[in-house]
């Protein structure tokens, strides 16, 4: 989590965006704040998401129809609760597939520099072994002047050992930068997908507030279909002289 960024000040952000007429997307909110990971900001703006439809139950009542039956308030705040309910759950299934990409990338990403570092560890050792091995080689001559013969062969099978070895370490580190290049090409490419892949995320994000701004609209029309027939329903009884009776 990004120090200093707290859920209330992402809040904060969201609703000061909706106040000025914006959709809450994870690049205003850090236009907003000035600061702030995406991964951080995705996780908290999906909070904000989850306990967006408790706020909206808890206030429907105080936004019903005026002077409407019990049971029309009921209507329209079940409907505005079951699109609110679609929007999400369409927001959540259109992004899901790009973020279990996403993640798929940096965990392999991950691994391919995990398996690089090992390599590269795995060569010091072999690399110190080799040189502590001709070292301890090169003393046992200057000390052995009583096997000088003998020494003399063995430093020249020491050294065919060394100039092979040399070979072993050559090779060992051309394909060190083998897996170096193709390692960087990883993470290039993983780096190229994962921009991909966000912008996959805000095409999604952008469709999905397209749909629940649609269901929004269409669930106005309907509060105002039932409050004029409520009201024809009042006017039509007051006119035989019966009295409207409310559930």
């Amino acid at each position: 989590m990004a120090r200093g960024i707290t859920q209330e000040q992402v809040n904060g952000a969201i609703e000061q965006l909706l106040l000025s007429g914006e959709r809450p997307t994870i690049e205003r909110v850090r236009a907003a704040l000035g600061t702030g990971s995406p991964n951080t900001l995705t996780r908290m703006l999906d909070v904000w998401w989850q306990g967006l439809g408790s706020r909206l139950t808890a206030q429907r009542r105080s936004a019903a129809v005026p002077e409407a039956p019990a049971a029309v308030i009921e209507a329209a705040s079940a409907l505005w609760e079951a699109a609110l309910a679609a929007g999400q759950a369409y927001a959540e299934a259109a992004v899901a597939p790009e973020r279990a990409a996403l993640a798929d990338v940096l965990t392999k990403a991950e691994a391919a520099m995990a398996s690089d570092r090992a390599a590269r560890a795995s060569l010091d050792t072999h690399l110190a072994k080799a040189k502590g091995e001709a070292e301890a080689h090169y003393a046992a001559l200057v000390m052995s002047d009583q096997r000088n013969s003998d020494l003399q062969r063995q430093v020249a099978s020491q050294q065919a050992e060394i100039q092979a070895l040399s070979l072993r370490i050559d090779a060992t580190l051309a394909r060190h930068h083998s897996v170096m290049q193709q390692a960087e090409t990883e993470r290039a490419a993983a780096a190229t997908e994962r921009e991909a892949l966000q912008a996959h995320l805000r095409q999604a994000e952008d469709r999905a507030y397209a749909e629940v701004d649609r269901i929004r609209q269409e669930l106005k029309v309907s509060k105002a279909q039932l409050a004029a027939q409520t009201r024809e329903q009042a006017t039509a009884l007051a006119r035989v002289g019966v009295q409207p009776r409310y559930v």
